[in-house]
């Protein structure tokens, strides 16, 4: 006998047991008790899906720029083919982006002044996680407002990722005329 035998627990050995006892007093492990592989569907029948993006102001302007602008153009050609018509509404969703620009940028403006103060006051109060906490977000606030300010300069200057919901619009506008012309050809050819 080693000096391990002795911590170790007596078990007696069972008899065997017949195949009919044993399938009544053990219960049947499925794969479906473990692993749930059926489709990812909410109790109303809606399907869960990924949201990408801080949920902070700067989606604002991430959203926007990545709305369809070709289709909208694609429609509007459709419904007046004049080109300063086209030029008009380039120049309204620049108008909308700026204003977007302008929404965002106060929107932080407010975000780091409530957030200083609370800083400020917490810090007053001895809570130090709390102000580490808050100066965590300030810093994220802080770095999307440079992203912004780069992001409003890279419009004015016409970087290619700003500019692109403009030329999305432009190739709408001209896949419109052509379908309309193309439509107005097939007409005049079953005549």
């Amino acid at each position: 006998m080693g000096f391990f035998d002795l911590f170790r627990k007596q078990v007696p050995v069972p008899a065997e047991i017949p195949d009919e006892a044993r399938s009544n007093t053990l219960p049947e492990i499925k794969e479906s008790d473990f692993i749930d592989d059926s489709d990812p569907v909410e109790e109303n029948g809606a399907t869960y899906s990924v949201v990408f993006g801080s949920k902070l102001p700067i989606d604002i302007i991430y959203g926007f720029l990545k709305e369809d602008y070709e289709n909208k153009a694609y429609n509007d050609a459709l419904t007046n083919p004049d080109q300063s018509y086209k030029a008009a509404n380039l120049d309204i969703v620049r108008s909308n982006l700026e204003i977007k620009f302008k929404q965002v940028f106060l929107k932080y403006e407010d975000m780091l002044r409530d957030i200083d103060f609370h800083i400020l006051s917490r810090g007053q109060a001895g809570l130090t996680d709390i102000v580490e906490l808050l100066r965590s977000k300030q810093n994220t606030y802080e770095k999307h407002v440079e992203e912004l300010k780069k992001m409003k300069e890279d419009l004015d200057k016409g970087a290619l990722y700003m500019m692109g919901i403009f030329k999305s619009y432009e190739v709408g506008f001209t896949r419109g005329l052509a379908s309309l012309s193309l439509h107005n050809l097939k007409i005049d050819a079953s005549l």
